[in-house]
């Protein structure tokens, strides 16, 4: 009787060791004022396209498009990797890398342009891409094949403000030690940041 309770012990203890495996990695929420993009250092937003990767050891990254979170990994390998996490369109909601359904149309607008949306479900995904009457339907193996290219009318943020002039924001680092940002030479508009001098 006291082996087959000690067996039993042994049995639950195992189960509950395997069950937690698949629980090991959690994402974690975006914290917009601090955390910064992994592959392109751009604020993250706490949005639908915010992606995680959980490292072996831990770590957390974080990026603004799914396009940064595949740049990152073919620039450092998976091998370090835990665990890959996105967000659902419609819910916000973060669902395994694996299990998610992704839809792809250039023109679909992505925080750098990659133009990638990810779905908890497919019949969600197909949804969507009915009501958008354009797009097409990704696995999350169909990824690994998948071109990547940004959409350049859309994708990284360039420092021009078009305002009936040149608009450029230049800035020059003065004799002073500040900095001065001159918003083009049509409106004169000048901002001094001063600091300690050098």
């Amino acid at each position: 009787m006291r082996k087959q309770g000690l067996m039993i012990m042994t049995v639950a203890a195992l189960t509950g060791v395997l069950s937690g495996c698949g629980s090991k990695y959690q994402p974690v929420s975006i914290q917009e004022d601090v955390d910064k993009c992994g592959n392109c250092n751009m604020q993250v937003a706490d949005n639908a396209f915010s992606t995680e990767i959980i490292l072996k050891d831990g770590k957390t990254l974080k990026f603004d498009d799914l396009g940064c979170l595949n740049k990152w990994e073919k620039t450092n390998g998976v091998e370090q990797v835990g665990a890959e996490f996105v967000r659902d369109y419609s819910s916000k909601a973060w669902v395994p890398l694996k299990d998610a359904t992704y839809v792809y149309d250039k023109s679909f607008k992505t925080p750098m342009g990659f133009g990638v949306e990810s779905f908890k479900d497919k019949q969600a995904a197909e949804k969507y891409l009915s009501e958008q009457g354009k797009g097409k339907l990704m696995s999350a193996k169909d990824l690994g094949t998948h071109t990547w290219e940004k959409n350049k009318e859309q994708g990284d943020m360039k420092m021009k403000m078009d305002q009936g002039g040149s608009g450029e924001m230049k800035m020059d680092q003065g004799s002073t030690g500040g900095m001065k940002m001159d918003q083009g030479s049509t409106d004169g508009k000048k901002m001094d940041m001063k600091g300690s001098g050098q």
